[in-house]
């Protein structure tokens, strides 16, 4: 016997994030949390006993999937340090604010250990309202640290041992910074594998290629940093700092055999890339009042934004400082854009809730800077959506807007194959079959 509709999407117009095109005036069925059948509406008759809403004008797309979001990351207390634990209410807020927004999955690439898998949990359960969550624990760091998002791992035994540890937990995946040299991040990668368990990189020290070479799964932000990228010549003048990054872009070649060569080996490795173009313009920009005085600021949860000005990474940077980042802007999209015709498995994310990146509201400037880098609107909707679900290995779950597959939609009063900017309209988010509407 088949389950009972509990719901039917009428008139819809469905968007096909796969080949890029819209199925008009369609009826989306769900039952049971999942899609049951997708069918055009001519000759249609809903089940007796369905709710069915009328949604004339409306485009149904696969809901958005955040491929980096710290959820549990603590705010920073009056003097600007982070607090010992995760603040509860904070953390509250800006899971019902990635909702809000469309986004029905979240990947969290690094948090406090046994509290990230105890929220997954309650997500899971239902217990809390939120996106449905998947986490690394503590980030693999080999400086010392009493950040409780960090564990310092200096021997290969240490690390192992770590990794141990956030598998026995129950975490997703390991996260390894940036600082770990090659002989860890390869001990890393072993025993995260042996352990069933895939490796998201924030590395630096470790080069992009080397890290793909020896498996890693995942690869976060636009740019290695790596001096090993830059002109022999301009290596010694390279200082590893927020603003050396500028220096990096100012000195960086982007058709060098060294960046085609790490461009080709996260393509043959099959390494996915979430590029978090969020984190460089709030930094390049973070003198600018469209960020730091944000006007939908007040959709932050409050001890975040009051923590933006008191963490900003380049606060004390001059007006020439700024004007010099801006210029390099174009440089680091290109990057991107070398990435996306090569075929990397691009995914949209956007690390918050670093300075001035508004939980959910951000998402969305991001796939618009993604469009900037040169990427197809077509394109970019299949970054937050069925490229996410592939490098997180649940294609056949999430993604997609075809039966069999979780209700996770967003209702959207314009086509996004037409204008990126048209995810933002949002007027119903469905997170497996339960509606969440927009005031």
């Amino acid at each position: 016997m088949l389950a009972a509709v509990v719901l039917v999407l009428l008139h819809v117009s469905v968007v096909d994030v796969d080949r890029g095109q819209v199925l008009p005036d369609r009826a989306v069925e769900i039952a049971d949390g999942r899609i049951r059948a997708v069918r055009a509406v001519a000759g249609y008759r809903a089940p007796q006993g369905a709710t069915v809403l009328d949604l004339a004008g409306r485009y149904v797309a696969p809901g958005f999937i955040e491929m980096h979001a710290h959820v549990l990351f603590p705010p920073l207390d009056e003097d600007g340090r982070p607090m010992p634990w995760f603040d509860r209410e904070t953390a509250l807020a800006m899971l019902r604010a990635l909702l809000r927004y469309g986004i029905t999955t979240v990947r969290d690439p690094g948090d406090a250990t046994e509290a990230a898998v105890t929220v997954r949990g309650m997500l899971a359960r239902g217990e809390i309202e939120g996106p449905r969550l998947l986490t690394a624990g503590r980030i693999l760091t080999a400086a010392p640290t009493r950040h409780a998002v960090y564990a310092t791992v200096r021997t290969e035994r240490e690390v192992r041992e770590e990794v141990d540890w956030q598998a026995e937990a129950g975490v997703d995946f390991i996260k390894v910074y940036q600082d770990l040299p090659p002989d860890l991040v390869r001990a890393a990668i072993d025993q995260a594998h042996r352990r069933g368990l895939r490796v998201i990189g924030h590395v630096q020290a470790t080069t992009w290629t080397e890290a793909a070479r020896m498996g890693i799964d995942f690869i976060c932000h636009a740019a290695p940093w790596s001096a090993a990228y830059l002109p022999e010549a301009s290596r010694t003048g390279y200082q590893e700092t927020i603003f050396g990054r500028v220096y990096w872009l100012e000195h960086l070649y982007l058709d060098s055999p060294a960046l085609k060569e790490m461009i080709a080996a996260l393509v043959d490795h099959h390494v996915s890339v979430d590029p978090t173009l969020m984190a460089f313009r709030t930094k390049f920009w973070g003198d600018d009042p469209r960020y730091t005085e944000n006007p939908r600021r007040g959709e932050a949860p409050p001890k975040l934004w009051a923590g933006f000005a008191r963490r900003s990474n380049t606060a004390d940077w001059t007006p020439e400082q700024y004007r010099a980042a801006r210029t390099q802007w174009t440089t680091l999209l290109g990057l991107v854009k070398r990435m996306y015709d090569a075929g990397v498995l691009l995914t949209a994310g956007t690390d918050t809730p670093f300075p001035w990146i508004i939980p959910g509201v951000s998402y969305h400037e991001e796939l618009r800077l993604l469009r900037e880098a040169g990427i197809p609107d077509a394109a970019v909707l299949r970054m937050a959506t069925v490229n996410a679900a592939a490098a997180l290995h649940r294609e056949g779950e999430i993604g997609r807007v075809e039966p069999g597959m979780r209700a996770d939609l967003v209702v959207l009063r314009g086509n996004p194959l037409a204008e990126i900017a048209n995810t933002e309209k949002i007027e119903m988010v469905l997170r497996e079959g339960v509606r969440h509407v927009r005031k």
